[in-house]
């Protein structure tokens, strides 16, 4: 699919020499280029923008005041953006360096930003490949889980189970998820309910697997039988458990 490129300049020749030296990329869709702070932001609003060349020197806006405003989209809306400027200082790359791909200074190779935006692109291509891969992977692991200790496919808390614990291990910090204020309204928004119906199901498709399910995978998955003393898990440790179980097949 080709990505859409917008140039945002304060030079005219710049903005055509950057133009002339994309046209021709089939991977390429060059959007109108602008050339004021405001025209780039209404594009981005506008259109679908994968990649932005942007001058931090623009009329009317500067490029300072389009990456504030980018920062406030959500992730998906945010395209890359290389910026090209003619002041290059310590205090200037401080303000933009988490904000930005790259940084080409003037005066501009046209030849050179065009390698520069084919490589990165290319490269988040590729790690979004391969982390679309491992999310394929957990969420197989995670379905073959819940089947496996005996929780039946027709319940909603099976549902429910799947995607608690999908969030609990894609999660940056796991420990810090609270299963009633993260987790249960979570799960609840995407399936259109209330939290603790969210909870019900979970704790009946639960306590299904324990009494019916399957023995010797519960007793392999969470390391003791469904009959000892310790009873079966709470929602939340259930969770943890298998979220922890599918990581560690993702991660061989």
């Amino acid at each position: 699919m080709k990505k859409n490129l917008l140039i945002a300049s304060n030079n005219t020749n710049d903005a055509r020499g950057i133009e002339t030296a994309f046209r021709d990329i089939e991977d390429i869709h060059l959007l109108p280029s602008v050339f004021t702070g405001r025209e780039a932001i209404d594009t981005i609003l506008a259109r679908d923008v994968d990649l932005l060349i942007l001058d931090l020197f623009l009329h009317d806006l500067d490029g300072i005041s389009v990456l504030d405003f980018i920062g406030k989209l959500s992730e998906d809306r945010r395209p890359l953006v290389f910026v090209t400027t003619a002041l290059a200082d310590d205090r200037l790359l401080k303000v933009i360096k988490d904000r930005v791909i790259y940084c080409c200074t003037k005066p501009l190779k046209y030849e050179i930003v065009q390698l520069r935006v084919l490589e990165f692109m290319r490269l988040f291509e590729r790690e979004t490949e391969t982390a679309d891969e491992v999310v394929d992977i957990l969420e197989s692991q995670i379905a073959s889980g819940i089947r496996a200790i005996g929780v039946p496919a027709h319940l909603k808390g099976y549902y429910y189970l799947r995607d608690a614990i999908r969030i609990y291990a894609m999660s940056e910090s796991p420990v810090d998820l609270s299963i009633t204020n993260d987790i249960y309204p979570t799960v609840a928004k995407i399936y259109n309910t209330r939290p603790p119906l969210v909870e019900h199901a979970m704790r009946n498709a639960i306590e299904i697997a324990w009494t019916r399910g399957n023995q010797s995978a519960i007793r392999e998955y969470f390391g003791y039988n469904a009959g000892d003393f310790k009873g079966k898990p709470s929602n939340l440790e259930f969770v943890a458990m298998m979220a922890q179980r599918a990581l560690t097949y993702v991660k061989k």
